[in-house]
């Protein structure tokens, strides 16, 4: 029975390989040998080896998100597979191909007593694309390479990427009887994701050619090419483009604008097209201009159909994929009056010009106009906080250090304090059920899957939410700087309503959460490079020597953060 294990599991893996996948994370298991081992077997396949499950699933995502290909999980049975559970949530908001394998006891011993035995069965319910329960001891390879090739194609191929679910339950003997089978592909072909492009919608966008529009992006999953298209098509249109940081559309070209939250409220700029493209915006300023825009006509792209709009003003939605429809309709669009688009890059200019101002203070107060000419004092001495450091970082960072940052502040930071010189990079965010947990185990992910260094822009509590993603890191050959604004605790609760209920709502004890952890203690117990600094100059020299595993601490005040905070803010009202 076992050789009929490493058969059905070895032809899986030799399809798989066929269909494109190259890697596969791996955690210890015995009932998941057969898994284990023939996927260690296969030549094609990388396995990499992740000690807990919650690590290797967001290690998966972060390589699958890097590399555009579906990725592969092998787990043990029971617990085991319940800690895949916030990966695949993520990976299923955001469109990451992964293909879920978990080992199971096999029917006769579930809802037994028999150890590390949970119901399996759809355990991820409605959060991937696909479940299948395998069978035991089935001597039809060929079945197992349809499996495979139908998993590859449901994860990666098709408009709707996501994650799928195999449920592989296995007898004893589990460790193999023989030599190990090898295979070779029979079946299965590369992946190659289809872009889809309705006809009749490029012809739709025609007619809003010579109209005042704007682009808003949030985070978009495309490569060079990709971008390339869809800033083409805002330049043949003369419409400007407010993108978040994970858009990959930033630093591109005048029309994809820096500074624009500074002026996104000014009646005179209002727009006669919105188009909303990729996932939701993540900063509170363009929300709640999407949702209070006044243009006739709210296009909003979704080629997932997952309604990534939750204001719910569009007028009309249309499933293409962007690159391929804002590709294919540039050549059509007359381009809007030319003033229309220097008003907006005029205005996003003075703006950005008044945030570096409030950033570069060296001493004292300053008058300093925000966007509506209203005149207000400054404080002017601030040092290194996180709206500078997220500048600093985009500025000095060469431009194949890729950037993983993390939900809650730093993705925030880095879409409103992009700086205007600051090079086009590849920015990976986990925005698809917005969680802080796993964005160190998904960089690391991607530093091995792009074999290039990767700089993660983390805050404390993450960093200290995924320790297991650090300590993966510092066994890997990876190339991962991890650089946090330590504000000691959850300082983005402190811009919600629920702060100004003070001690009244036990504020620092259940939203705050000081911890007071010594970071570079916790560095030196996981064996990796460990940096303090408060200094810009210091960061930027600290980070491009970097190599290996790199802790860089950057020590924040809250208190005066919050008043900085509260004064950029200001420069918009």
């Amino acid at each position: 029975m076992t050789d009929l294990a490493y058969r059905a599991t070895g032809r899986f893996w030799a399809e798989l390989a066929g269909c494109g996948v190259t890697d596969v994370v791996v955690s210890p298991g015995s009932r998941s040998a057969p898994l284990a081992v023939s996927a260690r077997n296969q030549e094609r396949l990388r396995v990499t080896m992740q000690l807990d499950e919650r690590v290797g699933g967001f290690c998966a995502l972060g390589m699958a998100k890097a590399s555009g290909r579906p990725v592969a999980l092998v787990c043990t049975s029971g617990t085991a597979a319940a800690n895949y559970l916030p990966a695949v949530v993520e990976a299923h908001h955001s469109g990451v191909p992964l293909v879920v394998c978990t080992a199971d006891r096999p029917p006769e011993l579930r809802d037994a007593g028999a150890g590390q035995t949970i119901d399996q069965l759809k355990l991820y319910g409605d959060h991937v694309r696909w479940f299948a329960e395998l069978p035991c001891d089935v001597d039809e390879p060929d079945y197992f390479a349809r499996v495979a090739v139908r998993a590859a194609t449901m994860a990666g191929a098709g408009p709707n990427p996501g994650p799928v679910h195999l449920n592989w339950p296995f007898r004893k003997p589990l460790e193999p009887q023989g030599p190990v089978p090898r295979f070779e592909p029979t079946v299965g072909k590369p992946i190659e994701r289809v872009r889809s492009l309705v006809e009749a919608e490029v012809d739709a966008l025609r007619p809003l050619g010579g109209r005042r529009g704007l682009i808003v992006a949030g985070a978009l999953d495309v490569d060079d090419d990709g971008a390339a298209a869809i800033v083409g098509f805002a330049e043949a249109a003369g419409w400007p483009v407010v993108a978040d940081a994970g858009s990959q559309l930033r630093g591109r070209g005048p029309l994809v604008l820096d500074g624009a939250e500074g002026v996104l409220r000014r009646a005179d700029l209002a727009p006669d097209v919105l188009v909303r493209i990729g996932g939701p915006p993540s900063n509170r300023a363009a929300i709640d201009f999407v949702a209070s825009c006044p243009a006739a006509d709210r296009l909003l792209i979704d080629p997932r159909r997952r309604w990534e709009d939750p204001s719910f003003k569009w007028t009309t939605a249309l499933v293409s994929d962007p690159v391929s429809l804002l590709g294919s309709a540039a050549p059509l669009m007359a381009s809007a009056d030319d003033a229309w688009a220097v008003a907006w890059a005029e205005a996003a200019d003075d703006a950005w010009e008044r945030v570096e101002a409030v950033l570069h203070g060296m001493g004292g107060l300053r008058s300093i106009k925000n966007a509506y000419g209203q005149t207000a004092q400054f404080d002017d001495e601030w040092g290194l906080l996180e709206p500078l450091l997220a500048a600093t970082l985009l500025r000095a960072l060469p431009s194949e250090v890729a950037v993983y940052a993390s939900s809650s502040m730093p993705v925030r930071d880095a879409t409103s304090f992009w700086p205007p010189d600051a090079l086009p990079r590849r920015v990976l965010v986990n925005r698809g059920a917005n969680g802080i947990d796993g964005v160190v185990s998904s960089a690391l992910g991607a530093a091995l899957a792009l074999d290039q260094p990767v700089a993660a822009l983390v805050g404390d509590v993450a960093l200290l939410h995924d320790i297991g993603g650090l300590l993966a890191a510092s066994l890997s050959d990876a190339d991962l700087t991890v650089v946090v604004p330590n504000n000691d605790g959850g300082g983005i609760f402190s811009l919600l309503p629920v702060a100004e209920g003070g001690s009244d709502v036990h504020f620092g004890e259940l939203f705050h959460t000081p911890h007071g952890v010594g970071l570079g203690k916790l560095a030196a117990g996981l064996g990796v490079n460990y940096h303090r600094t408060g200094q810009p100059d210091d960061l930027v020299e600290t980070v491009t020597k970097a190599t290996g595993v790199t802790v860089v601490e950057v020590p924040i005040d809250h208190g005066t953060a919050m008043r900085q905070r509260k004064q950029l803010a200001d420069l918009a009202e």
